[in-house]
């Protein structure tokens, strides 16, 4: 069992995460983050859409990692960075202008090194996409 960081560190570092340009560039929103779980939308406005006029899976490939990381700072210890090691996303249908992406991920496995994401991206509840993230577990430097 991995000892985890201590609630309120979570919830500093998720606030940061809202913070970012790029994820507010993509409308990522977090609902929730607790217990290797995390939630989130996204709405898919004209910023975010392809040529074909719906949105970019390089944008769903993001807000679904984005996600994943949420999920991982719940389940890591103290003074870790869970960064992305390998992301397969499986797009199962398009995601059209003005529907809102439900976003849910959950923490599957976690080592001493690697730590198991799946996460997946709705629309109205009907599957969009699913993304299976392997994180690499990275100390932070220590300050001094």
């Amino acid at each position: 069992m991995v000892d985890v960081m201590p609630r309120d560190e979570q919830e500093r570092l998720l606030a940061r995460m809202e913070g970012f340009p790029l994820h507010q560039r993509l409308g990522f929103e977090l609902i929730d983050a607790r217990d290797g779980t995390a939630r989130a939308r996204v709405a898919v406005g004209p910023d975010v859409l392809n040529a074909g006029g719906v949105l970019h899976g390089g944008v769903l490939y993001a807000v679904l990692d984005i996600t994943a990381f949420c999920a991982a700072v719940t389940a890591v210890p103290s003074n870790t960075n869970a960064a992305t090691h390998d992301l397969h996303v499986s797009v199962l249908r398009a995601s059209p202008p003005g529907a809102v992406l439900e976003l849910s991920a959950q923490v599957q496995k976690t080592g001493k090194r690697l730590l198991f994401v799946d996460a997946e991206a709705r629309i109205d509840g009907v599957l969009v996409a699913l993304a299976r993230v392997t994180k690499s577990l990275i100390p932070f430097p220590t300050q001094g």
